[in-house]
């Protein structure tokens, strides 16, 4: 049995050792029967810590998430896929990616034409330092995309839209 190195996410970039990343920012897109996806962003280590040493690998593989909603539509046995973004060599880049990503994508007030919201978060953490990392011009390049396809929701209202 061949078991995928990432568990059960996905990753577009080049292929890594995990211990020389702190962690990721991720995308989690649950599909829904009315054809509306909803979205969760967040942020996961790579490896727990204790007095500031790396101590083990931690459940990356396996983790869905700190959303109870995500949880919950996992139980309920809702089809969720599970991306990484991007890679960070630091707690700090990791950790002011993961706010600066949420806020691009606007993920608290974002609605489909329903008055759904888009995206399940509920806060976005405070960052009080200057980060030495930056989200990468690829990750921005994968934000457009993906606010692109929920801003087209909202223009055309959930309709279907038409190619000539």
């Amino acid at each position: 049995m061949i078991t995928n190195p990432l568990g059960h996410w996905s990753y577009d970039g080049e292929p890594f050792e995990v211990d020389d990343y702190f962690g990721f920012v991720y995308l989690i897109t649950v599909t829904v029967p009315d054809g509306n996806p909803i979205r969760y962003v967040g942020k996961k280590q790579f490896h727990s810590y204790k007095k500031t040493k790396r101590d083990k690998e931690s459940n990356w593989k396996s983790y869905t998430s700190s959303s109870k909603h995500i949880n919950d539509l996992k139980e309920d046995g809702s089809e969720l896929s599970y991306e990484m973004i991007q890679l960070f060599e630091t707690r700090g880049g990791l950790s002011a990616a993961e706010c600066k990503v949420q806020w691009y994508l606007d993920v608290l007030t974002e609605k489909c034409p329903e008055g759904v919201p888009l995206y399940l978060n509920r806060q976005i953490g405070a960052v009080k330092f200057i980060p030495k990392e930056a989200i990468t011009n690829e990750t921005k390049t994968r934000l457009n995309e993906i606010y692109r396809s929920g801003r087209l929701l909202i223009e055309t209202k959930g309709e279907k839209a038409t190619t000539d």
